[in-house]
């Protein structure tokens, strides 16, 4: 992929070069490109700290990684490459942004308006919240057999198995843009000696966990594993998660949420009805399976419990990040009264949340 990306490099400068001196540079110049693909951000008050790794190399070569402290994002950038004069760093390849929980907090928005209107990083970069310093992600998940970009590309597809979504850049601004909150996959690093052998290097794996709140202030919270499921279930397509309920081990099918303000008698908001409708596959049970009735409640109850559990944690950290404004306003008879001051309505607002959960069951499994 390198190779492609630098030799494409190289055509189009050979397109608009106009001597053989300047051919001869530009190939030169491509040879020193070194495509960043990670890249991490940190921030405390009056600083940042930028961690890159451009990635493994061809033939397994060790993946570059650097770290500096800086007064700001760009300054960050002109240290790197006066670290490392002898390669061009190159940020347009970038795959994941890490964002550490105090730029979550501090620099969303600095972030969010510099990848916007600087040409250095894609706005369709995909980005995570570091429970932590994103430096530490960067840093110790990387050595001389993996790097963080491989690791991370490895954690998206068990993100996914888990039911979670890896969100772009842009995603998060667009949702913040219309005045809510935006979610976003947090990781976290976990060091490995003692449970992985066979790697010569014990680096730290970089696993999901769970979902990170964003407001227009920054970082507003985080929500566990179940309650993430709980949002995913909300404003995404779980469809194919496996989850666990009453012994039986099922596959969601399908999954609908259904959103509506509840008027008062005067027109103000008086609440919210959240309504869901699940149907899910059973694949296996540990001993006897429940009855079909029994599987339904318990299926309903459990997914009932995950929406609630997200629901109350947005209105707690005051974070409209499931979308629940945008959908009340398609309903409600007065969008002034539910539009107008919905940060001071939300927390306060009663949500009823009810779950219709279906198990379809092609065979018995207990025959």
């Amino acid at each position: 992929m390198k190779r492609s990306i630098i030799i494409l490099y190289v055509c189009l400068l050979a397109l608009t070069g106009g001597c053989r001196f300047s051919l001869e540079s530009d190939r030169h110049d491509a040879e020193r490109l070194l495509l960043i693909q990670t890249m991490g951000l940190d921030s405390w008050e009056g600083g940042v700290e930028m961690s890159v790794s451009s990635g493994l190399g061809e033939e397994d070569a060790p993946a570059l990684v650097m770290s500096t402290p800086a007064t700001g994002i760009e300054d960050a950038i002109a240290r790197l490459q006066n670290y490392s004069p002898e390669n061009q760093l190159f940020y347009a390849h970038v795959q994941y942004l890490l964002l550490g929980e105090g730029a979550a907090q501090r620099e969303l928005a600095n972030v969010i308006q510099w990848a916007d209107r600087s040409p250095t990083l894609r706005m369709d970069t995909d980005m995570l919240v570091v429970k932590g310093l994103a430096r530490d992600a960067v840093v110790n998940a990387s050595g001389q057999a993996t790097d963080i970009t491989q690791r991370l590309a490895s954690m998206d597809r068990q993100a996914r198995s888990m039911g979670w979504t890896i969100y772009s850049l842009r995603q998060a601004a667009a949702a913040l843009a219309e005045g809510d909150g935006a979610l976003c996959l947090a990781v976290e690093t976990v060091p490995t000696d003692g449970k992985v052998f066979t790697e010569q290097s014990r680096t730290d794996a970089v696993v999901p966990s769970g979902y990170a709140m964003l407001g227009r202030d920054g970082l507003a919270g985080f929500l566990d594993p179940e309650r993430s499921l709980g949002a995913e279930l909300i404003v995404g397509d779980p469809a194919g998660l496996l989850i666990t309920v009453g012994g039986c081990t099922l596959e969601l099918l399908e999954c609908s949420a259904r959103i509506e303000g509840i008027d008062g008698a005067d027109g103000s908001p008086a609440g919210v009805w959240l309504r869901c409708a699940v149907q899910a596959g059973l694949l296996e049970t540990s001993g006897e399976a429940p009855a079909p009735e029994e599987l339904d409640r318990a299926l309903s109850e459990t997914v009932g419990a995950w929406i609630a559990g997200a629901v109350a944690a947005a209105q707690e950290a005051g974070c409209d990040c499931l979308g629940i404004r945008r959908a009340v306003l398609s309903s409600a008879g007065d969008m002034a009264a539910w539009g107008g001051a919905w940060e001071t309505i939300f927390p306060e607002l009663d949500v009823t949340v009810t779950v219709d959960g279906q198990v379809e069951r092609n065979y018995d499994l207990a025959e």
